[in-house]
């Protein structure tokens, strides 16, 4: 983990806390969408977050530099005299390594959500098993896909589940191409912003991580879904 941005600059500790629990409706929780990707490995939003500073983020490059030396390593040690247990042996012991970051990142998340208001945490209805000997291996593979967002995904609820601390998903249709403001579908751009093709929202263009972590949180709630395509796309 090799960063993280609080908007206000304020450190959570990450003790567990026990929260007690009570039976709610869906409007009388807070919603925080949380988007995995691998410039921010989670980006969490509450529901009435409006400024993309104010949504909390824990950066995924330094795993994802991990991620690409451990490749090429097992590239070469594959080619090499050891043998495939001794390898195998070797990943397993950096895949574990990658994990406790990945908790750690998945702590902070759950940390920053008991700051809210009966939280309640909202991400795509993606359930992938991460696989990491096949991407290591895999000539064609991508790391997010493949392995770390899959990684990040699963080890986030559970994590989640040591703060009980409720996970809900979400349809994961255009939630990366929706926006936020009026529910037309935009343009996410490699350059990690999203851009908005209707010309009557407010919405020019915006941070896509906070964009994507708006939109689940709003899919949280009844009838909260992407609208229409601009009419002029």
């Amino acid at each position: 983990m090799d960063g993280r941005n609080t908007g206000s600059g304020t450190v959570y500790s990450r003790k567990a806390r026990q929260r007690e629990t009570t039976t709610t409706q869906p409007s009388d929780r807070t919603a925080i969408g949380i988007d995995l990707g691998e410039h921010n490995l989670y980006t969490a939003c509450p529901v009435s977050v409006t400024n993309p500073t104010d949504a909390y983020t824990v950066r995924g490059t330094a795993l994802c530099t991990c991620l690409d030396e451990l490749r090429a390593q097992t590239a070469r040690l594959l080619g090499s005299e050891y043998d495939r247990d001794t390898i195998a042996a070797y990943v397993q012991q950096r895949r574990d390594e990658l994990v406790t970051d990945i908790d750690a990142a998945a702590r902070d998340i759950c940390e920053y959500a008991l700051t809210c208001k009966d939280p309640i945490l909202v991400t795509e209805d993606t359930h992938f098993e991460p696989d990491l000997w096949l991407w290591l291996t895999a000539p064609t593979a991508h790391c997010g896909s493949s392995w770390l967002l899959a990684a990040a995904h699963l080890r986030l609820r559970t994590i989640a589940a040591e703060y009980t601390l409720e996970v809900r998903t979400v349809p994961e249709a255009y939630s990366s191409q929706e926006c936020h403001a009026c529910g037309v579908l935009g343009n996410r751009h490699p350059n990690e912003t999203f851009w908005c093709s209707n010309v009557d929202c407010r919405i020019d263009h915006i941070d896509a991580d906070f964009n994507a972590a708006k939109v689940l949180a709003q899919r949280y709630y009844a009838g909260k879904r992407c609208a229409r395509r601009s009419p002029r796309s």
